[in-house]
């Protein structure tokens, strides 16, 4: 009796690990995949996990800057960034899982979606469904050392398809972002290689 009863609790405590708990508001120093961070006024901002693909960063009104890994000399990060969730449906996660993924590309980083910025960045996080911010070279930040992509203003097509840049201490929130590191350079957004970044503003 005494062995079943051990055998019983070995496969509990079997069970316990074999069982992943669920990960929400989990704080962490940079998101889970890119290692992505964000500065305020010269200071880390908390980040928040809210799932496996999912962080989030509650930022005042005030410019901001995101902190990406320095991986080669050549490094390219794509950032998409709307006003809602729907940009994370379009990725299309769960077609993604598998080692040859079943979805293309999302239309906002297919191929000559990437939205015309100013050689070294004009401090706009331009929104789009249908493009992405395209951050190479001198976009990245002047250091070559360290790429650090500050915001100031949040630029999108009005309603009657004028281009607006609005300050972001006059901005609403929040923003959704996918951002893209394609670490192979095949053209493939594969599951690894993205994820999702919610910003609140308060």
């Amino acid at each position: 009796m005494r062995g079943l009863a051990a055998i019983c609790a070995l496969a509990l405590l079997g069970l316990t690990f074999a069982t992943p708990l669920a990960a929400e508001d989990v704080a962490v120093a940079h998101s889970p995949w890119l290692a992505l961070r964000f500065e305020q006024g010269g200071a880390d901002a908390p980040l928040v996990r809210t799932d496996l693909l999912r962080t989030e960063v509650t930022l005042k009104r005030t410019p901001f800057t995101i902190v990406l890994p320095r991986r080669g000399a050549d490094d390219t990060y794509q950032i998409a960034a709307w006003t809602d969730d729907s940009i994370f449906a379009a990725a299309e996660v769960d077609a993604r899982r598998g080692p040859k993924p079943l979805a293309e590309l999302p239309p906002f980083f297919q191929p000559g979606t990437g939205m015309a910025d100013t050689a070294a960045g004009s401090g706009v996080l331009m929104l789009s469904t249908e493009g992405h911010n395209y951050l190479q070279g001198l976009r990245l930040g002047p250091d070559y050392y360290r790429h650090a992509v500050s915001y100031s203003a949040i630029g999108a097509h009005d309603s009657e398809g004028e281009w607006r840049e609005t300050p972001i201490a006059a901005s609403n929130g929040p923003l959704y972002l996918v951002a893209w590191f394609d670490a192979d350079s095949d053209g493939i957004m594969r599951h690894g290689e993205f994820e999702f970044l919610v910003i609140n503003f308060r």
